[in-house]
């Protein structure tokens, strides 16, 4: 049997994933694991998945994972701050040339970046893109349309982390050349209580009045790992949130109002032919491609029930979103 240890940014918990812990652990799990089923391979006969995660990423690379690494033959990584945190330790820091580095294949479920990821330059690692950065600013125009009577968007922007960099950027030139009337107001926030201390002290919407404010949520891993968090906060003030990925807007509450992206579980499912490729078919990691997700894997989806608790009409949207 194959062992894959996976690692997330979020609240504690370690877990030996089974069918019926499915719905504890990230929809990339998910994914992945009914990937493999299409191509044969069953969880818990042919593959094992530990599960870890963390809300701080310098535990992914430290002792907290330490006596899990051993003896897995693949590790499963959920974003750009996990895909590089494991593969510090994998490899051990700092590297000296010429020496021999542990070969623990890396498969990511999503980088930004992966061009520039030194663990893909090293034939380390190979997963899938969900240009979840390069795409912030169709993100933007969607929050945008779903609510066209915003005229100030707060957006949640991790500085230096260059994934948030990028998408911020993208939204500025939006909102410059396309939305002069829509003020752009980055909220930079590196902790998780920085999330709570900023979110709470937002000003409370009358829901009485047409929503003026808004959030948008740059694709940042601690964000998506404090997700369940920022949207009670927000929409504790009348807020509505918007994320560059789909998975938090749901048809019944809580749920984020709306979002643009590829859902995790869709990026799980793009990684299941890497990994069956390596663990099964002997090939090496470096020797996978990288695969970027493509326009159809991208969705805009709004939920009604979030619209409706937070007093926003969804009758004027310009698009054609989803709504569950």
């Amino acid at each position: 049997m194959k062992r894959i240890l996976a690692l997330a940014v979020g609240d504690k918990m370690d877990v030996s994933v089974e069918e019926k812990h499915l719905d504890k652990v990230r929809p990339y799990i998910v994914g992945l694991v009914e990937g493999l089923a299409a191509l044969g391979r069953r969880l818990g006969r042919d593959f094992a998945i530990d599960y870890s995660q963390r809300l701080h990423p310098e535990f992914i690379s430290g002792q907290a994972f330490k006596e899990k690494e051993k003896g897995h033959d693949l590790i499963y990584a959920m974003s750009t701050t996990v895909m590089q945190a494991a593969g510090n330790h994998v490899t051990g820091r700092p590297h000296v040339p010429g020496t021999r580095t542990p070969d623990i294949p890396i498969v990511f479920a999503n980088v930004s970046d992966p061009g520039a990821e030194i663990y893909v330059q090293r034939g380390l690692a190979t997963g899938f893109s969900a240009r979840r950065s390069q795409t912030a600013d169709h993100g933007f125009e969607c929050l945008l349309a779903t609510i066209p009577t915003l005229k100030e968007v707060l957006v949640l922007h991790k500085k230096d982390y260059d994934p948030s960099d990028l998408g911020l950027d993208l939204v500025k030139v939006c909102q410059v050349t396309r939305h002069k009337n829509v003020k752009l107001t980055p909220l930079e926030l590196d902790t998780h209580s920085d999330i709570k201390k900023k979110l709470s002290a937002l000003p409370e919407r009358d829901p009485k009045e047409p929503a003026q404010m808004g959030i948008f949520v740059l694709p940042v891993d601690l964000f998506f790992g404090a997700a369940p968090e920022i949207i009670e906060l927000a929409h504790r003030k009348y807020l509505p949130t918007f994320f560059t990925v789909t998975d938090w807007v749901k048809p019944d509450l809580p749920s984020a109002v709306g979002g643009y992206g590829v859902p995790q579980k869709k990026c799980g499912e793009r990684t299941a032919g890497q990994v069956n490729q390596i663990l099964w078919g002997n090939g090496k990691a470096g020797a996978v491609k990288v695969m970027d997700a493509a326009d159809h894997d991208f969705e805009w989806v709004v939920s009604g029930a979030a619209a409706e608790a937070l007093k926003i009409p969804l009758a004027n949207i310009s698009g054609h979103p989803r709504v569950i």
